[in-house]
Formats: C-alpha cells, sequence, structure tokens
C-alpha cells in the first residue's frame, strides 16, 4: 500500500501587488549582498599608504599641511567612511580608467610598469604584446611611478606615460558632484527650475560650458610632471587630460604644458613638512583650524582613528599594489633617483592655500572614444 503524499501548505496569493512586493523585499538579495560586501570592503582597506605626501591631496585647494604633518608623524589616519553610492561611483572611475590606458596600449602609446601575471615580473616597457620572461600575454598595466620621498616626501601614480608625444596622461571621470566641488558657479549657471519649481541641470550645456581642466586637476599634473622631470628623468613636456563625462559619457581632452609656478608654493610647503617631521613641530593650518587638523588635537579613541602606514599602496583612491621605485633604472641605464634642483621657494605655512582658483588658458583638442581593450590571456 502506498504511502500517503505529503500534502505541502498552502501558501495564500498576495491580495494585492504592493504585498507581493513587500513579501520578495523580505528575501535575500544579492545586491543586499554585494552593497554590503564593498562597504565591509572598503571600511576594512588599509592599503593606501600612509607615511608620505599624495599628490591628489597636495593639489586640492582645501589641503590642510598641518594635517598632513600629524597624519605622518603619528600614523594615525583618519579614514573617511562612504557609502554604496559613492564607493560605486569610485568603482566607475576605476573602470574608466582601465579603459582608456588599454586604449593607450592598443594604440600603442602606452609606456610605463607592467606586470606579468604569470612569473609576477615588473618592468618598464612600451605597449608590449608578451612579457619578455616567461612570454605570457596576462599581462596588467601598473602605471607610472612618481617619487621624491628623500626630499619632499611625495609618492604618487600617473594613469599614464604617452610615448609619442611625451605627455603624462591624466584621466578624468566628471559629473555633477564633481562641478558642485570644483566649480559651483558653473554648475549653478547651468541649474534651472521646471514648471513645478524643481531644479534640474541643463547636462548638455554644461558639458558644452567646460572649456578648461578644474584646477585641482591642474596641480594634481603639474606635480607629476615636476616629479617625472626633476627626479625621474622622464622628460615629459605637459600632460593630457582625458575628461569623461558620467551624465552622458561624452569625451573631451585638454592638453597643457609644464607651468611649476602653479605649484611652486605647494612643492616647498612639502619640503618644509618633510624637515619638520620628527622634531614636533608641525606646520601651521591656513585656516587657523580646520576639521582636518583639529581631528588630531582631539582624543585617539574612536572609530574614526585607524592607523595605516602601508608602504604597499600610493596615491590612487583605492589604490592596489605600488610599482617598482623606478621607472626602469637598469634598462635606462639611470640612476634610481635624480634629486636636482627643484627651484622651488619658501612660503609661509600660514598663507591662505584656497586663493584664486584660475589657472590660466589651456589648449584644448577633441577625443573620440575608439580602440579595443586588451584582455589577459
Amino acid at each position: 500500500m502506498k504511502a500517503p503524499r505529503a500534502r505541502r501548505k498552502a501558501i495564500a496569493a498576495p491580495s494585492s501587488l504592493d504585498d507581493l512586493f513587500a513579501s520578495r523585499s523580505k528575501d535575500k538579495t544579492f545586491l543586499a549582498e554585494a552593497k554590503a560586501h564593498v562597504i565591509e570592503k572598503n571600511a576594512n582597506d588599509n592599503s593606501r599608504r600612509q607615511d608620505i605626501i599624495h599628490p591628489s591631496e597636495v593639489a586640492k585647494a582645501s589641503w590642510c599641511p598641518r594635517a598632513t604633518y600629524q597624519r605622518i608623524e603619528t600614523g594615525i589616519h583618519h579614514k573617511e567612511k562612504f557609502g554604496f553610492q559613492s564607493l560605486n561611483i569610485f568603482d566607475s572611475g576605476h573602470e574608466a580608467h582601465r579603459k582608456w590606458q588599454n586604449r593607450a596600449w592598443s594604440t600603442g602609446w602606452l609606456e610605463g610598469n607592467f606586470k606579468c601575471l604569470n612569473c609576477e615580473q615588473l618592468w618598464w616597457d612600451k605597449s608590449p604584446a608578451t612579457c619578455d620572461r616567461c612570454s605570457s600575454s596576462a599581462l596588467e598595466y601598473a602605471e607610472v611611478p612618481l617619487r621624491a620621498v628623500p626630499t619632499h616626501r611625495i609618492a604618487g601614480h600617473a594613469d599614464g606615460l604617452l610615448t609619442p608625444i611625451r605627455k603624462i596622461l591624466e584621466i578624468k571621470t566628471v559629473g555633477e558632484g564633481t562641478y558642485r566641488y570644483e566649480n559651483p558657479k558653473l554648475l549653478a549657471r547651468h541649474t534651472h527650475k521646471d514648471a513645478e519649481g524643481r531644479p534640474y541641470v541643463d547636462v548638455k550645456g554644461l558639458w558644452t560650458d567646460t572649456r578648461v581642466p578644474f584646477p585641482s586637476h591642474v596641480r594634481q599634473v603639474q606635480i607629476y610632471i615636476w616629479l617625472a622631470n626633476t627626479f625621474m628623468q622622464l622628460e615629459v613636456d605637459g600632460a593630457e587630460f582625458i575628461y569623461e563625462s558620467k551624465m552622458n559619457q561624452d569625451v573631451k581632452s585638454f592638453t597643457i604644458k609644464a607651468n611649476f609656478d602653479v605649484i611652486a608654493d605647494r612643492i616647498a610647503l612639502c619640503q618644509e613638512i618633510n624637515e619638520r617631521l620628527g622634531k614636533n613641530d608641525p606646520p601651521a593650518c591656513p585656516k587657523g583650524g580646520c576639521k582636518d587638523c583639529n581631528a588630531y588635537e582631539e582624543s585617539d579613541d574612536g572609530p574614526a582613528r585607524r592607523r595605516g602606514t602601508n608602504p604597499g599602496a600610493d596615491d590612487r583612491e583605492t589604490p592596489a599594489g605600488e610599482g617598482a621605485e623606478t621607472p626602469a633604472a637598469a634598462r635606462r641605464g639611470r640612476s634610481r633617483t635624480h634629486p636636482g634642483s627643484d627651484r622651488t621657494r619658501r612660503r609661509r605655512t600660514d598663507v591662505d592655500l584656497c586663493g584664486d582658483d584660475q589657472l590660466g588658458r589651456v589648449r584644448r583638442n577633441s577625443a573620440r572614444p575608439g580602440g579595443s581593450r586588451r584582455e589577459a590571456g
């Protein structure tokens, strides 16, 4: 005799569409899991190097030399907390970097450090197709290391070096938030209200009126040019920016020439910070006290205080491993560093660094997306 079949418990159908989606929202989803993972991973990531000065921080209009000194001196990093949306924006920016680097690689324009994922060799080259040690095609671009640590405590990576034109490649993704921070007047000029009084941005007009790179971007890349010529012997004469709009995926490029007057005061402050380290002698805050340096005057207790002196990372927003100290010194027959004269002048540390952010005219030319992405095989 057959055993009676077990009767399944009947599940009542949702009484409405709202009830249906409410019941589904209680189920575990990949998106919820991914969001939690991304936030946790960022919170636990202490790989960004904290014992050096990052060009990206020096370039900001709001840079506080006192806070930079305290971070290096104490080894304490007040890590900013980001939500998933911000972290997702950062990841999109990193993907854009890889896309344009791969396009420069495919066209034969890309020079810098390359890493073999098979034998882990790191070497300086120009758009290689295979590893020159094991012949593997599983390669990744490790960018252009730039540093002046002994004299100025500065270290970072440029996005690329464009071989035929001897210019630094700097890739930036630009969204509404970028304008809000870098050029709020331009954003306000293209912000209007609809018939119901709700604000909206004229994306096309805003992008059309973006005719020069933002001041902090110019300062950052001028630091890269200065490091490349003064310490790394790379002989570059300027930089090309690739600006990709997050709002409509359109692309522009801007070309600038070397102009160290733009960064002379900030470079001198980096040298001063380096000389003051170990002497309990922090420089003054340009604002007479700000949230960045005031954080070091408070108690060491609290979750915001994180130590981070891992020398394996550098200037990137979400850093990976740092490359070799210099670009192929052995291959090019050059010394590991070439200090030279930086020809920067001293300045008072209490002078306001923010000032006028108008950096003059730059030459603009068009850029069109193209080329194929190199796949590691």
